[in-house]
This record gives C-alpha cells, sequence and structure tokens, in this order.
C-alpha cells in the first residue's frame, strides 16, 4: 500500500502563530498549546492557546481540481491542486501566578492595568497584524464572539476548576491540500481527433 503524505497546514498554523504572538507578548510569558491543569496549575506566566474545533468551511466551499501532471507532447503540464477551507478555531487565555493564589484587597490583579490585562492587549495587537499568516497562502485570522459550545462560560471556567478569565475566541481558515493515492495522471500517448468534411454545394 502507497503511503500518503498528508498536508501540514493545521501544523503550519500552530507554529505561524507562535511567532506571531511571541513578536508581541513579553519574553517572561511562556506560550503553550494546551490547556494549563487545574491540578499542576502555571508556575509562570502563560498564554494558552488552545485548539478545541477542527471543520470544513462550508461558506466558503470550494471547487477545484486535484494535482494532475501529465505529457502533451513534449511538454509536462500541471493543473492546480485541489484543496479545501478548513476552520481552526481557538481559545487564548492567560493563566498568570498570582491568579492561583489566593488574592486580597490591593494585589496586582486589582489593578486597571493588571497583567492579565496587559498581555491580553499584547494578544489582540498580534493578531490583528496578523489577519494572512506568512507561508501559509490563503489562510487568515480573525477575532469571533464565542462559538456556541462555549456559550455557557460558567460550565467551562468550572469544568477547568478555575474562576472565569479574560478570553479571547480566534478562528483561522486555512487551505488544506488535497491527496490521493495516484497524483499523476496516464500521459497522453497520441492526441487524435475525428474531421469530417462538408461539401459546400449551392442550393
Amino acid at each position: 500500500m502507497t503511503e500518503i503524505t498528508p498536508d501540514t497546514s493545521i501544523l503550519k498554523v500552530n507554529n505561524a502563530l507562535y511567532n506571531a504572538l511571541s513578536a508581541y507578548i513579553d519574553s517572561g510569558v511562556t506560550i503553550i498549546f494546551d490547556l494549563p491543569q487545574t491540578d499542576n496549575p502555571p508556575t509562570e506566566p502563560t498564554l494558552s492557546v488552545f485548539l478545541y474545533e477542527i471543520h470544513e468551511d462550508l461558506q466558503m466551499r470550494a471547487a477545484q481540481m486535484r494535482v494532475s501532471t501529465y505529457n502533451q507532447g513534449d511538454k509536462s503540464v500541471s493543473i492546480a491542486p485541489g484543496w479545501v477551507n478548513v476552520n481552526c478555531n481557538y481559545i487564548i487565555t492567560y493563566w498568570d501566578i498570582t491568579q492561583t493564589q489566593s488574592s486580597g484587597l490591593g494585589s496586582p490583579g486589582d489593578a486597571p492595568d493588571n497583567p492579565a490585562i496587559k498581555v491580553m492587549n499584547q494578544v489582540v495587537n498580534a493578531l490583528i497584524n496578523n489577519r494572512t499568516l506568512p507561508d501559509i497562502p490563503g489562510a487568515y485570522t480573525r477575532m469571533i464572539p464565542p462559538k456556541d459550545e462555549l456559550n455557557s462560560l460558567g460550565n467551562f471556567w468550572q469544568s477547568l476548576g478555575n474562576k472565569p478569565r479574560l478570553s479571547l475566541n480566534l478562528s483561522v481558515t486555512v487551505p488544506v491540500i488535497l491527496t490521493d493515492h495516484n497524483d499523476t495522471a496516464p500521459a497522453v500517448k497520441k492526441p487524435s481527433a475525428d474531421v469530417v468534411q462538408i461539401s459546400s454545394q449551392p442550393n
């Protein structure tokens, strides 16, 4: 059986988001692509970029031919690859060590410019300045309202065993190239055509 090499666009999205965020986020903040464990909270400032949903973007469905390379005479002819648009939906949250400890009045988290607000402000700037992602043609990002699955934020945060915190929902649309067992069409060995001559007799 021939092993098929899958498209890696989704992996590239994670790497592109990491690079975009790293350019704006304070160097002391660790960026992870998972949710922190409730029984083992972060011991350092952490930005969680959690991919919770992947689905085909049916609103932007596009039909395109698969990759085909064939010989036509002495020339090799290629057809553009087929692809589908896929949505990658993320929830981004900031986890500060002061938020995992009991804090009273006057703690850093009470200030209008507390660490969580500062970092999430940096996140917003990173995202709106990276609507498109380098090295991923056709990909684009947008901040979106919470999905229906996350509308009950109280239950969401309760499931994490933590109090509610500022969160940002991000959707990335990326084209995923279609693959097939056979990526080469049969060669055209001898093009032919039948020509029928019709005499034009005057009436």
